[in-house]
């Protein structure tokens, strides 16, 4: 019973006091059972029975949705949570089978953060022109706090939408027998089949089982978009501090004479600018084939899970604790995809260097012309823009956000045409 407590305890509490990127991912993930030892697949004894109750109401969703084929509103009520629940599964069997390239990209990321940090004197990096060491820890300060707060909001939308979720059905039915109106069925927190409700043990039993699986179905969801999302402020950060970096070549220049050491000092500067902007590469590439496919499919189902809510609120009949229950879950949906696209789209905008920026803005009058060549190339190689893709066809930017926006509001207003 404590070990249950404890759990709960864990689900419910908020990020705080970590001001480390790979801490705050590893925290969401041990919160949902993974990852707690060194061995692979390993899962926490408690997140077992979470999981099992999460894959069997599931099961009991997809079974009342076969037997509701004929009654279109149960189907798209059905539809709505069932399709939140799937792509909870999704996320999960990701962060499972995959355990091995999420650690690697993650520890990856984390090595280049603490090599920055320490980063030890070399002959190379002298002061020069009044120009001091170059502080890659207010870059890094700057993303983690950034990557902190939205942790922090991301973390109180779901759980209060989980909260918000689970309590309207009993609130609705309190309020029905309160004003004496007819009562079809006893409330659940997640719609399926219960054959068993006629029985009060098997009945609590259930209403159990429904809550342990909605609050794991949530942090399934805070824990894959914290990784996503985290790993999207983290290379859009380091990108953005290559760039300033990168315009550090050959010093603040106030000193117009060639030296051998100031060259030196360059290619070792273009050298290292090179180095983090592959391994920023192959990090963006190894997310791309890790969330592409999720992420397409997602964007299909919240294209369509928006258009089913759109009917809904279409109905002449929804009461008030519906039209609460579905406005809030229309909400995290949209939240959930504006990140999405909002840093896939940041990642974009900072994987390419332009001119003005960058290298480009080297102090090249300093520096010899083999030097300078080397410099040109490192133009080119940064100039090539980097995308983050959701399946084989959407690009992870504002455009595709807007775009199911305008899809979804089309099919609204094509309803309430019609229903006039």
């Amino acid at each position: 019973m404590h070990r249950i407590f404890a759990f709960f305890q864990k689900i419910l509490r908020p990020y705080h006091g970590s001001v480390k990127f790979k801490n705050i991912i590893s925290q969401s993930i041990r919160e949902i059972g993974l990852w707690y030892g060194p061995k692979t697949y390993e899962i926490y004894g408690l997140a077992k029975l979470s999981i099992l109750c999460f894959l069997g109401t599931n099961l009991t969703q997809i079974i009342a949705l076969i037997m509701a084929r004929d009654d279109t509103k149960r189907i798209f009520a059905y539809f709505s949570v069932l399709s939140f629940c799937t792509m909870g599964f999704l996320k999960l069997w990701s962060l499972f089978r995959k355990e091995k390239r999420w650690r690697s990209i993650i520890n990856q990321a984390s090595s280049l953060e603490n090599e920055q940090l320490n980063n030890s004197y070399t002959p190379y990096e002298y002061e020069s022109d009044e120009e001091s060491d170059y502080g890659f820890s207010k870059y890094i300060d700057s993303y983690t706090k950034n990557f902190f707060l939205i942790s922090t909001r991301l973390f109180q939308i779901y759980i209060f939408t989980a909260i918000v979720y689970m309590v309207s059905p009993f609130l609705e039915h309190g309020i029905y027998l309160y004003t004496g109106q007819p009562i079809n069925s006893i409330p659940h927190i997640l719609p399926g089949w219960y054959p068993l409700d006629r029985y009060t043990f098997a009945y609590i039993v259930t209403i159990f089982v429904e809550m342990l699986a909605a609050l794991y179905c949530v942090k399934v969801h805070i824990a894959f978009d914290l990784t996503v999302i985290g790993l999207m402020i983290f290379i859009r950060g380091q990108f953005s501090c290559l760039h300033d970096y990168s315009e550090l070549i050959g010093g603040k220049g106030k000193s117009c004479d060639i030296s051998k050491r100031r060259d030196e000092r360059a290619l070792y500067r273009i050298k290292n600018c090179h180095r983090i902007h592959v391994l920023l590469i192959k990090t963006n590439h190894e997310l791309n084939e890790l969330i592409r496919n999720i992420l397409g499919i997602y964007f299909f189902v919240a294209t369509f899970t928006l258009c089913s809510v759109a009917m809904q609120l279409s109905w002449e009949q929804v009461s008030v604790m519906q039209l609460t229950s579905l406005l809030q879950y229309m909400g995290a949906t949209l939240t959930q995809l504006f990140l999405f696209c909002h840093y896939g789209n940041a990642v974009l905008n900072e994987s390419c260097v332009g001119q003005g920026r960058g290298p480009s803005c080297a102090t090249i009058w300093c520096l010899s012309v083999k030097v300078r060549r080397e410099i040109a190339i490192l133009c080119v190689g940064m100039s090539r823009c980097y995308r983050l893709n959701a399946g084989p066809f959407n690009l992870l930017n504002l455009p595709s956000f807007i775009q199911i926006i305008r899809t979804a509001y089309s099919y609204y207003a094509l309803l309430r045409q019609t229903t006039k």
